[in-house]
């Protein structure tokens, strides 16, 4: 009995009905994204979904507003939109978390979340009172020890967004990571589609946005590593736009022609060998595993040629997630993988999608079974063998020349 008088039953029932009904609010850099599923069969229905232009977020660009001036233009937006319910589920980009890997002795949960509490403080340079600190058990326990995901936000960040809902008319229940909201939104998809289930319990997802790549690998149905990569990621065209403007107001006014895209078709090669990197350091841990697939999603995740990067570097068959399969309307958030964080914040109180297995369209790209094996000294050295050059014929002299 709570002291207002009900059952701990009831507040259960009353607490998954509540999840049922959460408002995903994912907050990017140049808007906000309101969406709210209801289950049904092979995709997720959509009841309500509103993008409203802006952002309160602080970090390596000045917030356009302030939270209260967002919070009064988000709840103009959903007045005429019809969201069930008041509770939001907030997402932030990855670039306002911190992250990193702990690998501790067993122990129980309490015990846990007061050992990450001094390890991220330590890790992370912060304090317990200046940010909210996270965790999530990677994998099974081995060897008495356990890989732990750390993670951390600045309370400022969480307290920017919180204030916008609220003054929207919303009440925050709880604040993601939009790469792990993106994930659960992919392996739902994944077993929903796939048609040997296994394919959708080993594989590797990469989370792209503007300045932060996550790399996620999932390994018997769970995540088990996490590594996050800064660079240039956003759209080339966008990019090369955003650096001649900012250079267009400066004081000097130099003026720059956007660049063409095959001009950083770098990135993503530096992308993928950093990736390789990362799978050949899980590999090492993890007994030889190798991810089945590739993933590519997020917010910057439109050039096809990422995948294909990606996938001719690391070996994997890799393609661009769009969650075409996970909703049916609207257009927006079928066809762009902006909304994938959005999604995967709005369907965690629902069930998993009905199964509906599709076949592939082309043949997928052979898959690791056993680690790697150590290399010949030919191959340590570089040297190529070459067959030995055939020997002149012999002459035969019979005193003179022949005829």
């Amino acid at each position: 009995m709570n002291p207002n008088g009900s059952t701990n039953t009831e507040r259960r029932r009353g607490w998954f009905s509540r999840r049922q009904a959460e408002v995903a609010a994912d907050f990017g850099r140049g808007s906000l994204r309101l969406l709210q599923f209801e289950h049904a069969g092979a995709a997720y229905a959509c009841t309500a979904a509103a993008e409203v232009p802006g952002c309160v977020l602080e970090g390596g660009t000045a917030p356009t507003t302030t939270p209260e001036e967002f919070g009064d233009r988000v709840r103009a937006a959903v007045t005429q939109v019809g969201f069930a319910g008041a509770h939001a589920a907030i997402t932030l980009p990855a670039e306002c978390f911190q992250a990193d890997i702990a690998r501790l002795p067993a122990m129980t949960d309490a015990e846990l979340a007061e050992s990450i509490r001094f390890e991220a403080t330590d890790r992370f340079g912060i304090t317990a009172e200046s940010a909210s600190i996270g965790h999530l058990r990677l994998g099974s326990t081995t060897g008495g020890s356990n890989e732990v995901l750390m993670l951390a936000v600045h309370n400022d960040t969480v307290r920017r967004a919180a204030m916008a809902m609220v003054r929207a008319g919303f009440r925050p229940a709880r604040v993601e990571h939009a790469a792990l909201a993106a994930l659960r939104a992919v392996s739902r998809q994944r077993s929903s589609e796939c048609t040997d289930p296994a394919d959708a319990r080993e594989f590797a997802m990469i989370h792209l946005e503007d300045r932060v790549a996550t790399l996620a690998a999932v390994r018997e149905g769970s995540l088990s590593f996490l590594r996050t990569v800064r660079g240039d990621w956003a759209p080339a065209g966008m990019t090369a736009a955003r650096r001649a403007t900012a250079i267009r107001l400066s004081s000097d006014a130099i003026e720059l022609e956007p660049a063409a895209p095959e001009s950083t078709a770098w990135r993503w090669c530096a992308l993928a060998e950093e990736v390789l990197r990362c799978l050949r350091h899980f590999e090492r841990t993890s007994g030889g595993w190798w991810p089945r697939a590739i993933a590519v999603t997020g917010p910057a995740a439109n050039d096809p040629q990422s995948a294909a990067t990606l996938e001719s570097v690391c070996g994997a068959r890799t393609s661009l997630c769009v969650p075409i399969r996970a909703i049916e309307r609207p257009a927006p958030c079928i066809h762009g993988n902006t909304w994938i964080a959005a999604i995967g914040a709005a369907c965690t109180g629902l069930g998993q999608l009905d199964r509906a297995p599709r076949a592939d369209a082309e043949p997928a790209a052979p898959v690791r079974t056993a680690p790697r094996t150590s290399m010949t000294r030919a191959q340590a050295t570089g040297t190529i063998a070459l067959a030995p050059e055939p020997k002149p014929a012999a002459l035969t002299a019979t005193g003179g020349a022949a005829a």
